[in-house]
């Protein structure tokens, strides 16, 4: 228990340290960037120097490298005002140590009353979807180095009108411990500690025409067209582990070309080797959560996570869950 508390006082301190980013403005794929997985959310998001695991595919790639058993994962964010947020994905190794991937991110706005030109109701709703299929490639090209990409596919529709991409992300991890004598290293007071990189939303963007809808819906056939790309993002994370490997902090600084630089951080405590407790501290507010592993037979293990994120700009608190299967 003392441990539980130390982490809640280091991140309590971190917190109040930190400036929120109040002010920065919505952007195209923001959906997107929503922190996806129990286990990261409650972490605060801090997971660049971490992605240990299936939810790695949408914070760094490069953490996946060598990972040495199948994973299937997915998530649902709970919402208001009747938005949709959630992913499933799939991870498996193969030779040379090297890992692939496949995942679906989706987000929907729920349906909103369309208004005229004047502000006036018009008796229909619309609702925007989107959703991002990727596949994910990576590789430890030393003990120490591991690199790792994501290439995806993204569609956005609303009423007669859709817009789709080709984007990619790219990332790298250094597994610090691995350039140290073993002897050496077991003897040191942090342990796994890893180093993370990622270059995100490349060629990533959305092209708009709106004559379909106005040829729909209006007497003006006229539509213009108008290109709203994903902010360019670079991220760096650290993470290292503590207390025989039973506690990990992780950090990460992400600034992308659109909004103000942006620090996360989290922790997480083993109580068991089955049972986890997470707090963590971002601009999205304070989170919270726990997980818990069962052994279904000697290669199979299930997993049930829960994430708690407050709200932010007088927005109500959001509640999320994750199912990991690994085989």
């Amino acid at each position: 228990m003392k441990q539980i508390l130390v982490l809640l006082v280091i991140l309590a301190a971190i917190g109040s340290a930190s400036q929120g980013a109040e002010g920065d403005g919505g952007y195209a794929g923001a959906a997107f960037q929503v922190p996806l997985g129990a286990r990261p959310t409650a972490m605060g998001g801090a997971y660049i120097g971490l992605s240990d695991d299936v939810s790695g595919v949408m914070y760094n790639p490069a953490g996946l490298a060598g990972i040495p058993y199948r994973e299937f994962g997915t998530s649902y964010r709970i919402m208001t005002l009747d938005r949709k947020l959630g992913f499933a994905s799939v991870i498996f190794p193969i030779q040379g140590m090297a890992t692939l991937g496949v995942q679906w991110t989706y987000a929907g706005s729920g349906a909103v009353a369309e208004r005229d030109r004047d502000g006036a109701l018009v008796g229909r709703d619309f609702s925007q979807n989107s959703h991002q299929f990727g596949l994910t490639f990576a590789k430890r090209f030393e003990p120490w180095l591991g690199v790792g990409v994501n290439i995806s596919y993204i569609y956005s529709k609303v009423p007669q009108l859709s817009s789709n991409s080709v984007g990619f992300d790219f990332g790298g991890m250094i597994h610090v411990n691995e350039l140290i004598d073993r002897e050496r290293r077991d003897e040191f007071f942090t342990q796994d500690v890893r180093v993370g990189l990622v270059v995100r939303n490349i060629t990533k963007q959305f092209r708009w025409n709106s004559e379909k809808y106005l040829k729909a819906y209006t007497t003006d056939g006229t539509g213009f067209e108008q290109t709203d790309k994903f902010p360019f993002e670079v991220g760096l994370g650290g993470s290292a582990k503590f207390v025989k490997r039973k506690l990990t902090i992780a950090a990460d600084v992400v600034k992308n070309e659109k909004q103000s630089m942006k620090a996360r951080f989290g922790g997480e405590y083993l109580l068991r080797d089955e049972l986890a407790l997470r707090a963590g501290y971002s601009i999205y507010g304070i989170s919270a959560g726990a997980g818990f592993q069962f052994d279904l037979n000697p290669k199979q293990t299930l997993g049930i996570d829960y994430a708690f994120s407050t709200g932010r700009a007088d927005e109500e608190s959001e509640h999320l869950f994750s199912i990991g299967f690994r085989f």
